[in-house]
């Protein structure tokens, strides 16, 4: 069985999904195979992966499935021990995944790890978060959590070994094992929250999730979800927070989050507002608003 699969999901990234894969084929030197899940790109992504990468498994779909569907086509075809989800947004410094998997298989309890992410400017990006409870949505929502960050927040800036609640999609390493008991994403999530559904899926079925530091992974964050209107990816956002709150918390907690959403929403669109009066990118305040305006109505409602 091959060590490792890397499972890439690519919607109209051509010119960030290939030297994702070049920094993939050079910098890798554990026994590997590259699955390329193509969501209907319109670009041209598919002619130059099979055009420059003919090793690389290519399976490219009618339609765009969303990120969980897509990864899980891969996931499904995969053969390697470890299955890492990788963004095509991302690229792999010299010795980026080689200790990760290295740790796992000296840990067998960590069912999902994570590594270094860096940002372009050579800055640590943030690529965990804690396990999503009503709470730390109510200090996300109202942005109260910049004044009063949690233990477990402020641990997310840390470049050092550490269990953690969530590791993020774009680099997320899966054990065989632990993919095998509890399956891959949520096919009801499109986009957003499927990382911390999927994380919280492994803890509740007696998995470790760990964040490992490596040399890294350069990730330019939101290269694909950029590709749609703010207005849809705000709302989408948010449609997948209340499945998820849904799915694990039941109408109750569905109900806790149309009161959160209150107060969330407004401190929101006094942002928005000033932003606006200042005027700092006003089209984009103008779909935010608009997504607000949706957000909000769902919260006063209980439906879209």
């Amino acid at each position: 069985m091959t060590t490792l699969s890397i499972i890439i999901l690519n919607w109209n990234t051509a010119e960030l999904l290939i030297p994702c894969l070049h920094s993939v084929q050079t910098h890798l030197s554990l026994d590997h195979e590259i699955i390329v899940v193509d969501n209907a790109s319109e670009d041209d992504s598919v002619a130059q992966v099979r055009a420059q990468f003919p090793q690389v498994r290519l399976l490219p779909q009618s339609e765009n499935l969303g990120f969980s569907q897509g990864n899980n086509i891969g996931l499904a075809e995969a053969k390697g021990d470890y299955l890492l989800c990788l963004n095509p947004d991302t690229e792999l410094r010299p010795g980026a995944v080689e200790p990760l998997i290295a740790w796992m298989e000296q840990y067998p309890a960590a069912g999902i790890a994570g590594p270094t992410l860096w940002n372009p400017d050579g800055s640590l990006q943030r690529s965990t978060v804690p396990i999503s409870t009503l709470w730390l949505e109510f200090l996300r929502q109202t942005m109260f959590y910049r004044v009063f960050p949690t233990k477990e927040q402020r641990q997310m800036y840390q470049n050092k070994q550490q269990q953690v609640g969530v590791v993020t999609g774009a680099a997320l390493c899966l054990r065989r094992a632990c993919y095998e008991q509890i399956g891959g994403f949520d096919p009801q999530i499109f986009m957003f929250y499927e990382d911390t559904d999927l994380c919280k899926r492994a803890w509740d079925a007696g998995w470790e999730v760990w964040f490992i530091p490596t040399p890294g992974i350069m990730h330019i964050k939101a290269a694909a979800s950029s590709r749609f209107a703010r207005t849809r990816t705000l709302v989408e956002s948010e449609k997948s927070t209340i499945y998820y709150f849904h799915k694990h918390g039941g109408n109750h907690a569905v109900r806790i989050l149309r009161l959160i959403a209150i107060p969330g929403i407004a401190m929101r669109v006094m942002r928005g507002l000033v932003n606006w009066l200042l005027g700092r990118n006003r089209l984009d305040q103008v779909a935010r608003l608009r997504a607000y305006g949706l957000i909000a109505g769902w919260a006063v409602r209980g439906k879209w």
